[in-house]
């Protein structure tokens, strides 16, 4: 994921960071400068960087750099903005990419394959319809959402729905939050891998680190889905970036309640005016009506237990608006908005046929959706990590990397 770095140069953004191990003075990332967690890859390392190395080297990534200069600052608040300076910074750090090759898979993202065979680089992106969702703490001990299979093609699904049902299985397996990139942003508070602690029981800084570390992987997972969708990649160029700006606050909430984000216990959800000094108490109430409407709405989501092939289904319910204005084939929007629907009705019927009333119940989530308005979301999980930067040109990085 890249973004437009900042002008700002900060001091030391390309200078080794320095392992403070005095008494009582935890080594630095040699990365970031963040707090390291213990050595990963031959260097002091914080959970986010090792994480994003290992992701890197395993599945063989290339980056680009959008500024193009390939200087751009690599610390801790400017870490997820240029992904090709982050993964030269760490090579220059002295990460070793052999480490990773001869590292033990771990025992969360191991996974039987029907053929009985290994798949290395990209190639694990194209599991069929593995586990869509990522193995993270899960409400009340309760397993957060099961496996589903989507139907075949000899089932309810009529033949010209198959393909695009099969389109949305494939980009939900392309753009999935590994379990990887999830325990990555785990806050460690002891070098033992073993025994991680949630980020979010506390609003410590490291545990917002986490959560907005997170957020913008999901981000950027949900712009990837999208243009995964050949339905969508179809479309005039003008009505995706249109489509996917009116969507895009949306498919994150969509995203994050998917792979068990604990939203509703995360310290981000205070609302910022709760602290800010001078707020008005309308102002304040309007906050925290929209926090806990949001929590409510997870909420209603985990009593459902909505599964991988519905999460699927509900995403392109709310990517493909055809009454969106500006759309320039509204039309073939709208048949597209309409397959969906069809489509999750006739999940709900094959995979749940003792919940007759399922099918309306999951659309009545998607206007809750909304009720937290995209500034809303912008301004508690991606101020601190884009700063001032217009969520549409974020969004137009994204899409064209």
């Amino acid at each position: 994921m890249a973004v437009a770095a900042s002008k700002k140069e900060s001091p030391g953004r390309w200078g080794l960071g320095e392992e403070q191990t005095g008494a009582g003075r935890q080594p630095q990332c040699r990365v970031c400068g963040d707090s390291s967690s213990g050595k990963h890859y031959g260097i002091y390392a914080c959970n986010g960087c090792s994480g994003f190395f290992k992701r890197s080297v395993r599945r063989r990534l290339i980056y680009r750099c959008q500024v193009g200069a390939g200087m751009c600052p690599v610390d801790k608040a400017h870490r997820n903005q240029c992904q090709a300076c982050r993964l030269r910074k760490c090579l220059q750090a002295g990460m070793n990419q052999d480490a990773v090759q001869n590292e033990r898979q771990p025992r969360s993202t191991a996974q039987v394959r029907p053929d009985g065979t290994e798949s290395n680089g990209e190639s694990q992106t194209e599991t069929p319809v593995a586990p869509l969702v990522a193995a993270g703490p899960s409400p009340r001990g309760r397993t957060p959402v099961s496996a589903a299979r989507a139907p075949g093609p000899g089932t309810l699904t009529p033949p010209g729905h198959h393909h695009f049902m099969a389109s949305l299985i494939k980009a939900e397996a392309c753009a999935k939050l590994e379990p990887e990139d999830a325990d990555e942003n785990i806050d460690v508070t002891s070098n033992d891998p073993e025994c991680p602690s949630s980020p979010y029981s506390s609003p410590s800084p490291r545990g917002l680190d986490s959560v907005h570390e997170t957020s913008a992987r999901l981000l950027f997972l949900a712009v990837k889905w999208a243009k995964s969708l050949p339905v969508f990649s179809k479309l005039p160029f003008r009505d995706q970036v249109i489509l996917l700006e009116e969507a895009w606050s949306e498919l994150f909430l969509l995203g994050a309640i998917q792979c068990s984000l604990p939203l509703d216990s995360c310290p981000l959800l205070a609302p910022p005016e709760a602290v800010a000094a001078g707020s008005s108490q309308s102002r304040l109430a309007l906050a925290s009506g929209e926090m806990r409407f949001l929590q409510e709405t997870i909420s209603r989501f985990r009593a459902l237990a909505v599964d991988p092939t519905e999460f699927a289904c509900m995403k392109a319910l709310v990517l493909f608006k055809p009454e969106t204005q500006g759309l320039k084939d509204p039309e073939h929007v709208e048949a597209l908005q309409d397959q969906s629907q069809v489509m999750l009705s006739q999940h709900c019927e094959a995979h749940h046929p003792r919940q007759p009333m399922r099918f309306g119940k999951l659309l009545l989530l998607l206007p809750s959706l909304r009720f937290v308005t995209s500034e809303r979301v912008e301004l508690l999980f991606f101020r601190k990590t884009i700063g001032n930067t217009p969520m549409e040109k974020l969004l137009c990085d994204m899409f064209k990397n």
